[in-house]
């Protein structure tokens, strides 16, 4: 018995046949279009896992490449600033030689002076205080506010809020002044609660005036000496010992800034030993703490007590050529300036006078010679740094140059997982093309309705 095909059965197979042709037909033409070997996890799952794998690789690439860019404005705007500084530290240094002249011009000029140093120490400030996009460069992590503001009167410097001359309050006479029991009490009650700690104690030791303390961690301050600087004084002793308190918190705060640091991965491992414990090393720090660069606190170690601060010292050495009396050719006292020749003369008939004078007059000039001495020192200081900056800029230029190559490197890789050969897939989808307009011509040519199909 003989099969009989009927027309319907031939366009059922005809019907699967086109529709497989014009399914090839679509997906040589996305690959074409795309450029893809493959547009699903499905149609070749290992080249997929290879290149998710590259895919991510590329991007923390790139985020880290952005990273450099950025950290190299950052560094390179710093540089810039501190050449800036140099030169401007140079000018009034250079002529600040004037004073070695005991007569002659050498008085001359020294109110002029002392105007170019004032106008050196806003300088100096400005330049510090840099922004770079909406970033304060020299701000440490704190990059959206000014880092350094003078006070109204211009004599007091302040980073982030905190006095830069921290430091010069001394420890309260204990055989003239009794301490408040302020701190005796925090101490008592939290060794009465139990909750008296090795940090506590630090701080106890710290506000005691203990020289042997180490300046405590500001970040871990205990509540008890926050809530003492809030504290109002209702005596004179009590504001002595306060204002030391407060002296020595902004002592604290400033030690605790100026070892900030903020970590950015350049793609040197980006590792921690634990939460907010990165391993040196792999990562890159891009805090600039402008107090490092400035100075900060009370220089001790000649025993005066001079402020660290450049911008500082600037002012005051400004305060000492103002001092200069030129008819005169002495340092006079505040109270001794607006005399006049024949007043002071009359005056230094008294030994005591005289002798008070000549004490003044030698103090001051000894002054100057150490504060010049300190501002060279401070010029061969920025210098070091410019140096040290233009070291790390160029490294931050070199880790650009690196990301980019391995940012080219994984791009070719994952191109050879993902990308087609353009001339194959235009081979490709032509030959689909040309079988599936055959099949549209062989289905009029060859497909129609028959009797029989009607009478089904």
């Amino acid at each position: 018995m003989g099969f009989r095909i009927t027309t319907n059965m031939m366009m059922n197979s005809y019907r699967y046949n086109l529709q497989n042709n014009t399914q090839k037909l679509a997906d040589s033409r996305d690959m074409f279009l795309t450029h893809r070997n493959f547009n699903s996890y499905a149609e070749d799952p290992a080249s997929a896992t290879r290149a998710f794998r590259l895919r991510r690789s590329y991007t923390r690439t790139v985020n880290q490449l952005n990273n450099a860019k950025d950290c190299y404005g950052k560094f390179n705007t710093a540089w810039n600033n501190l050449g800036e500084i140099i030169t401007n530290l140079q000018n009034p240094l250079a002529k600040v030689s004037s004073i070695t002249g005991p007569n002659g011009t050498a008085g001359e000029s020294r109110s002029a002076l002392a105007q170019v140093l004032r106008e050196t120490a806003d300088s100096v400030v400005h330049s510090m205080n840099a922004q770079l996009g909406e970033q304060f460069v020299f701000a440490g992590v704190d990059g959206m506010n000014v880092p350094f503001t003078w006070s109204e009167d211009g004599t007091q410097l302040y980073f982030r809020g905190v006095n830069v001359n921290a430091g010069d309050v001394e420890l309260p006479d204990a055989a003239v002044l009794q301490a408040p029991d302020w701190l005796d009490k925090a101490k008592n009650d939290g060794q009465a609660a139990g909750t008296w700690s090795d940090n506590d104690e630090a701080w106890y030791q710290y506000y005691s005036g203990n020289p042997d303390s180490k300046i405590p961690d500001f970040t871990q301050q205990p509540k008890w000496a926050e809530e003492m600087m809030g504290k109002t004084a209702a005596t004179d002793e009590e504001k002595a010992w306060l204002n030391y308190y407060k002296d020595r918190n902004d002592m604290a705060k400033l030690k605790s800034m100026s070892s900030e640091e903020r970590y950015i991965d350049l793609g040197m491992g980006a590792k921690e030993n634990a939460p907010n414990d990165p391993i040196l090393g792999s990562y890159f720090n891009d805090a600039l703490v402008g107090i490092n660069f400035l100075g900060y606190g009370q220089d001790e170690s000649d025993g005066f007590g001079d402020p660290k601060n450049y911008a500082i010292m600037l002012k005051e050495l400004a305060d000492v050529f103002d001092d200069w009396r030129e008819s005169g050719q002495m340092y006079l006292p505040p109270e001794y300036q607006d005399m006049t020749a024949d007043e002071l003369k009359t005056a230094m008939q008294d030994e005591d006078v005289e002798k008070y004078i000549k004490d003044y007059h030698k103090q001051q000039e000894d002054k100057a010679f150490r504060m010049i001495d300190k501002l060279k020192a401070g010029q061969e200081k920025f210098t070091e740094s410019y140096v040290e900056m233009d070291a790390r800029s160029k490294f931050l230029q070199t880790t650009q140059d690196r990301l980019s190559t391995q940012q080219l490197n994984i791009n070719e890789q994952f191109l050879d997982i993902e990308q087609v050969d353009l001339a194959e897939a235009i081979t490709n989808f032509s030959w689909d093309m040309y079988c599936y307009n055959a099949a549209l011509k062989i289905g009029n040519q060859l497909l129609s309705q028959s009797l029989i199909d009607y009478m089904n």
